[in-house]
């Protein structure tokens, strides 16, 4: 089915991929050949690109023994320079050598194209020799050169094109005929995948450091082991493709991983995705959760009327891994369009939350959610890099895309962090909501406060945001609050937490009843905290312990209300000030 979709995809791409058995490489050098079969050496780094610039260049995996490309390969085998000052690199590399020289010739004897006969004359010449003596000193054997004559790359001609197919027919037949397992057909089969995937295209994770690691290129399919066979049958005898669908398939993943717009990319996993017909849909709102955008994607699912119409559309979605040099499909979606839209609208409506420093609900980036399971760095007020949860950014991209609860550990090591440094943001609580609204809680969490909600734990972080509320006008330069002391103590011990900030709240608001320019502020929250412990207490009280799911109502609670208190604080602000701006309209200007 993968490689279903994937030859259906790139019989729709328009054309910016790369032609069959071609590879977009950093090409160094360029040997350019004019008129008179003179050559020069063009050196095609700069500062943006310092391996050289991109180009579709022919390619094949190579997977042992020496086998050249076609006008395009490495200063080895063009120039025969050797890997090091050896013998044995010595005469590797001119057999190397000899053996893309072979491959000019074929393809010159196969065509009638003078310019095969162009590049022939010159290598037979022996005038690449003073090409190779210009290369600087520092030239590695692996750069890639690349053959112009005139003003054009020789690789790019159709002749070129369409003889390195049939090369690459010969090295990757099998030899045998049977059934595509992709199209159906009848016809030659492939022995192994025609191309790999570039290993700059998926991640294999982070260092020590937290530099990326370096991979290499890796197989979709590899069998070369009896052991991983079917039966002990070796490469793609037990995945049978046809020449077509193979290099299809290939070039469509490459394309695909190289294409910003189709791609994901975490610390050690890739996602790339794409449409069966094309259509206004952008699976990144993910991480670049814009309000209008959200707002719009859930009025969109919101509207829509179960089974009025059907969806012929479908979204592919593929997850890849690498494991040395083979490639692991962590996951892959086939599913309609409308199902992926509701998937993502739920995601939204399980996390939306409010914020402390900006009024409404908000939705939260997948990488500021991962970023959040980390340790918080209060000196420098940021998360320490390197320690988000190992997996998780990849676990929270599957509930996202197929609508299942985050990871079992999320909740526990989220309360850990959160109990160690007392920090509580919008992705944290989100993550927390995203927990509760899913399984196995399945709770109605509201996304902001909610006042007719009873729950002792839920009421309890409300009141705690008034008591750390409380503590804050009467005193405005603590060096440290109540959440800075006692937070720990207040997710796991509410009762008697309570019982020893209460007799300090007494003290707070006496204090503020005192003085006649907070009177009114302390009257308030003494008002406040008396209408959330009066109507507890007349109940349950509060627990004396909470369990998992207590402390992360105790969480959202204290959010939720210090959201609300400051947002009712920007309110009366913007209306004091609208005021005041009136009142001076009116009055006489400083001028005056």
């Amino acid at each position: 089915m993968l490689i279903q979709r994937l030859v259906e995809h790139a019989a729709t791409t328009d054309g910016t991929a790369a032609p069959r058995y071609h590879r977009s490489r950093a090409v160094r050098w360029t040997v350019r050949i004019d008129e008179h079969g003179t050559g020069s050496l063009i050196d095609r780094a700069d500062s943006n690109n310092k391996a050289g610039a991109q180009e579709a260049t022919p390619y094949l995996t190579r997977t042992s023994g020496i086998a050249a490309m076609l006008l395009v390969d490495t200063l080895e085998y063009v120039f025969g320079i050797p890997k090091d000052e050896t013998d044995k690199a010595k005469k590797a590399a001119q057999r190397r050598n000899d053996a893309y020289l072979t491959m000019l010739h074929e393809w010159r004897d196969a065509t009638a194209d003078p310019v095969a006969a162009t590049v022939c004359d010159f290598f037979d010449a022996k005038r690449h020799i003073t090409l190779a003596a210009q290369l600087p000193a520092a030239a590695a054997a692996s750069e890639i050169v690349a053959i112009m004559v005139g003003n054009e790359f020789v690789h790019r001609r159709s002749s070129a094109i369409d003889h390195w197919s049939g090369v690459a027919r010969r090295r990757k037949g099998s030899g045998d005929e049977g059934i595509c397992l992709a199209c159906g057909s009848i016809g030659p089969l492939l022995k192994t995948v025609p191309d790999m995937v570039k290993s700059s295209l998926i991640p294999v994770g982070i260092d020590t450091s937290g530099r990326s690691k370096r991979g290499r290129d890796a197989a979709l399919i590899s069998v070369n082991t009896g052991a991983q066979g079917r039966g002990g049958v070796l490469q793609l005898a037990n995945t049978p493709l046809c020449e077509t669908c193979g290099s299809q398939a290939m070039a469509a993943l490459n394309h695909l991983l190289g294409n910003e717009r189709h791609r994901r990319r975490g610390d050690d996993s890739v996602l790339t995705w794409w449409l069966r017909e094309p259509a206004e849909f952008d699976l990144m709102v993910i991480d670049r959760p814009e309000l209008a955008d959200v707002k719009a994607l859930l009025n969109e699912v919101s509207n829509a009327r179960p089974g009025t119409s059907v969806d012929h559309n479908a979204f592919h979605a593929l997850t890849l891994s690498a494991n040395q040099s083979r490639i692991v499909v962590r996951d892959w979606m086939d599913i309609p369009v409308h199902d992926i839209r509701a998937r993502l609208a739920a995601w939204f409506n399980d996390h939306g939350s409010t914020d402390h420093w900006a009024d409404g609900v908000h939705y939260v980036p997948l990488w500021k959610l991962v970023r959040a399971s980390g340790r918080w760095n209060r000196s420098a007020q940021q998360y320490v890099p390197g320690s988000v949860a190992h997996g998780l950014e990849r676990d929270l991209l599957r509930a996202a895309l197929h609508g299942v609860p985050p990871p079992p550990h999320l909740v526990p090591r989220l309360l850990h962090r959160i109990r160690n440094d007392h920090h509580v943001d919008l992705p944290r609580v989100a993550l927390l909501r995203l927990a509760l609204t899913r399984p196995p809680y399945k709770e109605n969490v509201m996304s902001g406060l909610d006042e007719t909600e009873d729950d002792p734990a839920y009421v309890w972080g409300r009141i705690f945001a008034v008591l750390e509320a409380i503590q804050r006008r009467a005193l405005p330069d603590v060096n440290a609050t109540i959440r800075d002391r006692w937070f720990g103590l207040a997710m796991t011990q509410p009762g008697a937490t309570l019982c020893m900030l209460s007799r300090n709240a007494i003290g707070h608001i006496k204090k503020l009843v005192g003085k006649d320019e907070t009177r009114a502020a302390g009257r308030a929250l003494d008002a406040r905290l008396a209408d959330l412990i009066n109507p507890l207490n007349s109940k349950t009280g509060l627990p004396s312990h909470l369990d998992v799911r207590g402390q992360v109502r105790f969480i959202i609670g204290y959010n939720h209300q210090r959201s609300a208190d400051l947002s009712a604080a920007r309110a009366a602000n913007a209306a004091k000030k609208a005021k005041e701006g009136d009142g001076s309209a009116d009055g006489p200007s400083a001028d005056q």
